[in-house]
C-alpha cells in the first residue's frame, strides 16, 4: 500500500510528489516526482509522522549519507538550484525541502453551458443553472460500491448546516431527517428511485438554498460508516464513490466529484462542502478522510474547515 506526500522546496518556490510506503510502522519515502504548481495546488499529503526517512532502493545522500528527508544541508551547497530544473535525488535530503500538510486551495472552475462540470479535490464552482440562473433548489446524490462483493457495508451520508469556524451546527441524517428550517430534507437509504430516475444514487438529500438561515453559512457533506468499531470496516471496502449535484427540473448533472484517494484507514469522509459567496452559493471538493467514530466526532473536525 502506497500513499503520497506533498512537498516544497522553500529556496526555488517548487513542488515534489514524494511517494510512500509502509514498513512496519513506519512510512519511507520510495519515490520522487516534479509536480506542476496546478497539480500541487490539488494534492495534500495523506500521512503524518515526526519525520521520514527514504528506503534502501534511493540513493542517500551523495556527501554525507544522510537517509532523512530535508535533513541535511549538503545538497543545497552542492548544486546551484534553479526553478525549473530537474530534480535530482539528492533534493529530497536538503534542508531547504519540507513536507507541505495544507490542505487544497479552491480553484473556481467553469463549463460549458449543459455540461457536468467534474471536479477534483480542493476545486469548486458556483452552485447555478446550465445557463447561468441561481438555484434555489439542488437535489444531492452520493452512491459507492464495496470492495468486495457480498460485503455489507452500512455507509451513511449526513449534513452539517453550520455558521462557520468553531460551532458544530445542526446534523441532517437517517435519525433526523428535516432541518428546523426546512433547508435540508435528507430522503434516507437507497431511494434513488424516487428522487432521481434511472440514477444509481445510494442516497439522496434535497437542498433549498432559498431557506437556509441567514446566520448560516455552509453546509458540509460527510459520509460514514455505521458501526464501524465494531464491525471492523473502513473506507478501505468501499469503491467508486462520488457526489454528485442535480438539477431538479431536468434531473441532470450539474456538478460531480469522482472521490479517489486511500482511505483504507479512514472511518469517516468529509466529501464537499456548499458555501455562501459573493450572493450566491458555491461548491467545493473536499475528499478529506478522517478516522472519527461517529457524526459527533466528525462534526468537530468540519469545525476547522
Amino acid at each position: 500500500m502506497r500513499k503520497f506526500l506533498k512537498a516544497h522546496c522553500r529556496k526555488t518556490d517548487r513542488w515534489y510528489g514524494l511517494e510512500i510506503e509502509q514498513f512496519g510502522s513506519t512510512w519511507k519515502v520510495v519515490n520522487m516526482i516534479d509536480l506542476s504548481d496546478d497539480e500541487a495546488a490539488v494534492l495534500s499529503s495523506e500521512i503524518r509522522q515526526p519525520s521520514f526517512e527514504t528506503n534502501s532502493n534511493l540513493l542517500a545522500c551523495t556527501q554525507c549519507g544522510s537517509r532523512r528527508v530535508g535533513g541535511c544541508s549538503c545538497a543545497k551547497k552542492k548544486y546551484s538550484c534553479q526553478k525549473h530544473m530537474k530534480y535530482r535525488f539528492d533534493c529530497i535530503y536538503c534542508s531547504e525541502l519540507e513536507i507541505d500538510y495544507s490542505l487544497p486551495t479552491g480553484s473556481e472552475v467553469s463549463g460549458r453551458a449543459g455540461e457536468t462540470v467534474v471536479l477534483s479535490q480542493g476545486q469548486e464552482v458556483t452552485i447555478r443553472y446550465a445557463d447561468d440562473r441561481p438555484l434555489s433548489k439542488i437535489i444531492v446524490g452520493v452512491g459507492w460500491d464495496p470492495a468486495v462483493s457480498g460485503i455489507n457495508i452500512d455507509v451513511d451520508s449526513s449534513v452539517f448546516v453550520q455558521s462557520g469556524q468553531g460551532w458544530m451546527g445542526e446534523m441532517v441524517y437517517f435519525g433526523d431527517k428535516v432541518h428546523p428550517s426546512g433547508c435540508v430534507v435528507h430522503h434516507g437509504d437507497n431511494l434513488t428511485g424516487d428522487d432521481i430516475p434511472n440514477a444509481a444514487d445510494d442516497e439522496n438529500i434535497s437542498v433549498y438554498l432559498d431557506k437556509v438561515p441567514s446566520n448560516r453559512s455552509r453546509l458540509v457533506f460527510v459520509l460514514n460508516i455505521y458501526r464501524c468499531a465494531d464491525r471492523n470496516q473502513t473506507f478501505g471496502g468501499i469503491r467508486n464513490l462520488y457526489i454528485r449535484l442535480y438539477d431538479p427540473d431536468s434531473r441532470k448533472a450539474l456538478i460531480e466529484y469522482p472521490v479517489t484517494g486511500n482511505f483504507s484507514r479512514d472511518t469517516a469522509l468529509i466529501v464537499g462542502m456548499a458555501y455562501r459567496k459573493g450572493g450566491g452559493w458555491v461548491f467545493r471538493a473536499i475528499g478529506k478522510g478522517s478516522r472519527a467514530r461517529d457524526l459527533y466526532q466528525l462534526s468537530e473536525e468540519c469545525q476547522s474547515l
